[in-house]
């Protein structure tokens, strides 16, 4: 019953002195400057140029700095400020990594930013960090869970999208961002049992409509002059099953079935609570049916064509509601609290 009482509560709590603080901030730093360092080297040529201007990747981090900064006065809350220090220090980072463009107004390669003085600086920080508030760290830093780790995880790799995005490198960035994002949205239970459900259902309704795309054209030979034959011709079949591939087992089964696995924790105790999980779970995946599948019948590939479709939606949303009723309860977190000792 925690469980559920807790749904959206990943965040374990803070040491009285929270130095681990400092410490995230800092590994958020390191993280940051090296990365774009690192991506200048390899990409010394690659800018972002607009007539006479020129996009550097420190405006990125000077966003990030504001944003968290106004978010610690607006909304100054203990659960929040690890992940405030994490993208903090990227955004430091970002600045950091361009101080002496700044400050020469366009020498990148200037001494005042070498590897070697911020990678020593950096180090002597960590350091003495772990050094001195040792177990204060561990309290602040390891005594959390996976799930509370993956948000730091997803937020790292999307705050480096910024690098790519600062020099219109629009695929890189996205890509990197959007395996951030699926990280943070993972660390919930909820979310990771919708995955889980929805990556099996997505494969069968992708295989579904994979074998139905492949015998379009037996349909419309058999059914041809009838009312049940196909009005329009899929143009590209090679094309189309990769589309359906691609949106079944992605889109839905990732994406999809994490947004659905947070609305399903949201509203599965809300009705016929004098009901099985499993029976809560096919009610709400025939509700997606309804919804999300039957408004598409009716479409130009013809009748039978979408009464094969709707049926392969039916299975699938079955399947998914079953599917996540079963591993909703198995995916638990267990958050320890380092003020209660172990017995």
């Amino acid at each position: 019953m925690g469980f559920l009482r807790r749904r959206f509560s990943v965040f374990a709590p803070l040491s009285i002195n929270r130095r681990g603080l400092s410490f995230l901030g800092t590994l958020g730093f390191m993280t940051a400057f090296f990365g774009s360092r690192v991506f200048a080297i390899l990409n010394p040529t690659v800018v972002v140029a607009q007539g006479s201007i020129h996009f550097h990747h420190f405006w990125y981090g000077l966003g990030m700095i504001t944003l968290v900064g106004w978010l610690g006065i607006a909304f100054n809350r203990p659960s929040l400020v690890r992940t405030y220090a994490i993208i903090f220090g990227l955004g430091a980072g970002l600045v950091g990594d361009e101080v002496g463009l700044l400050l020469t107004f366009g020498d990148y390669e200037s001494s005042l930013t070498t590897d070697f003085f911020v990678g020593v600086i950096g180090f002597i920080i960590l350091a003495s960090t772990l050094v001195r508030y040792r177990k204060i760290v561990m309290k602040d830093v390891t005594h959390t869970s996976w799930n509370e780790r993956l948000i730091y995880i997803g937020i790292n790799l999307a705050g480096l999208s910024a690098i790519f995005f600062a020099v219109n490198s629009i695929t890189p960035g996205l890509v990197l961002a959007t395996i951030g994002i699926i990280l943070i949205i993972a660390a919930f239970e909820a979310a990771r049992a919708g995955i889980a459900a929805g990556m099996i259902s997505g494969s069968i309704a992708a295989f579904g409509n994979f074998l139905l795309a492949q015998n379009y054209d037996i349909i419309g030979t058999t059914f041809e002059g009838t009312p049940l034959a196909p009005t329009s011709a899929i143009e590209s079949l090679a094309a189309t099953t990769i589309y359906v591939l691609a949106v079944d087992v992605f889109l839905s089964g990732v994406i999809g079935g994490a947004i659905l696995g947070l609305v399903f924790a949201r509203v599965h105790d809300r009705y016929l609570k004098s009901r099985s999980l499993r029976t809560r779970g096919i009610v709400f995946g025939m509700i997606l049916w309804i919804f999300l599948s039957l408004p598409s019948f009716g479409s130009e590939f013809g009748h039978l064509y979408d009464t094969i479709s709707v049926i392969i939606a039916l299975v699938a949303y079955l399947a998914y509601g079953i599917l996540m009723a079963r591993f909703f309860s198995r995916f638990k977190r267990n958050i320890l609290d380092p003020t209660k000792r172990v017995r």
